[in-house]
């Protein structure tokens, strides 16, 4: 892996720490969201909005997938700061949030790999960039490549195009390239901040179309009409052209709203999927089943709600595991004079363990004055 300096500890999945109470996500609570817009710059819409469940009339025949899909959209927009959309939308939404009580900042994705480490189940090799402001730690999600790119061909699927023909972007928003949510909750006891994409969002309020405004730089709403003359100019002119910039356009969604959609041409391999959905909170799943994209039975919602507790129970040797290996990660962490590291996980090593090396190169970069507004510091503070 590149950017790796020398090693600093090992941490072994069979030796972990665990706490005495049951595991399980407590108070989960929305934050923020924003929206990508599909252009060259890096600019979001914040709070944004899922697109919605349409499903078109059957039967119907959905395309091979073909094109550019997107492994890590934070990364690959702004590869050198993937957490500023992040704290672009808390702040834009939670003008004074208070970091001090949060302990872990992550992606969805990072816990879904460290959670595979603890289960055993951990199929390919992966790196994690780790900080620590204050007493939070960051866990930054790292990719080889942040994009694929489908050629259509024989061995293609269709899991991108089912998503493009069933959820479909509101009119203002048209211009969006995923949606993602930053919530928030106890793991174990550990007071988290989780970002995550969001598929899509099933709603009959009829009144949501209404709510989707765009606002000028003075925060008065905008006419529908004028909303495609807002030059980027117009709307954060004092920002960096490398950096994020925020059109405030979309409307809150709730979180029992939100969906996943799965497609598959066999059976559905739940326990596979139910770590990603718990881990996000996310409570409705429908699975669209096709023959070679031929649509013709209506896509299975199923309530997560009812699957949540029973996959906690059955996991809770797992998922104390999970709880130690965080906490022994960040003592670890604790302990770095550089205060920045990577956890690497490599499959050829034997015993697999996970390793944590300090990490040459740039650190965690966050907009100016986050560190001030969040965590009552100043940006050139010593951060650990």
């Amino acid at each position: 892996m590149r950017s790796s300096g020398k090693w600093f500890s090992d941490f072994c999945p069979s030796n972990l720490p665990r706490p005495k109470e049951s595991v399980k996500i407590e108070t989960p609570t929305f934050v923020a969201s924003y929206n990508w817009k599909n252009s060259d710059n890096p600019v979001i819409f914040v709070p944004g909005c899922p697109a919605k469940w349409s499903p078109p009339d059957l039967p119907y025949q959905v395309l091979k997938d073909n094109g550019q899909a997107f492994i890590d959209q934070n990364s690959h927009r702004i590869p050198s700061a993937s957490f500023d959309p992040f704290f672009k939308a808390l702040l834009t939404m939670n003008p004074d949030f208070n970091m001090t009580p949060i302990e872990l900042i992550t992606d969805r994705n990072s816990l879904r790999k460290l959670l595979r480490v603890v289960s055993g189940k951990v199929s390919q090799s992966w790196r994690i960039d780790v900080d620590i402001i204050q007493d939070t730690m960051f866990f930054t999600r790292w990719e080889e490549h942040q994009v694929q790119i489908i050629t259509g061909s024989r061995d293609s699927g269709y899991g991108h195009e089912f998503e493009k023909a069933f959820l479909k972007f509101d009119t203002a928003l048209q211009e969006s390239s995923g949606h993602h949510r930053i919530i928030r909750y106890s793991l174990g006891g550990i007071e988290c901040l989780v970002r995550f994409e969001a598929d899509g969002y099933i709603s009959d309020d009829p009144d949501v179309v209404d709510r989707i405004l765009t606002k000028t730089i003075d925060g008065s709403p905008a006419p529908m009409d004028e909303i495609g003359a807002l030059s980027l100019l117009q709307i954060q002119d004092s920002i960096a052209a490398t950096e994020v910039q925020v059109i405030e356009r979309g409307c809150i969604v709730n979180d029992d709203d939100i969906l996943e959609l799965k497609s598959c041409s066999a059976n559905l391999r739940m326990q596979e999927d139910i770590p990603q959905l718990w881990i996000s909170q996310t409570q409705h799943l429908f699975v669209g089943r096709h023959q070679k994209g031929l649509v013709e039975t209506e896509p299975e919602k199923i309530e997560m709600t009812d699957h949540f507790p029973i996959w906690e129970y059955q996991n809770q040797e797992q998922l104390s595991s999970l709880v130690g290996l965080i906490t022994e990660i960040k003592e670890a962490a604790r302990g770095s004079k550089v205060g920045q590291l990577m956890l690497v996980y490599k499959m050829e090593e034997r015993p697999n363990v996970l390793r944590l090396y300090e990490r040459t190169g740039k650190g965690l970069w966050l907009p100016s004055g986050t560190r001030e507004i969040c965590w009552g510091r100043k940006d050139g503070d010593r951060e650990h």
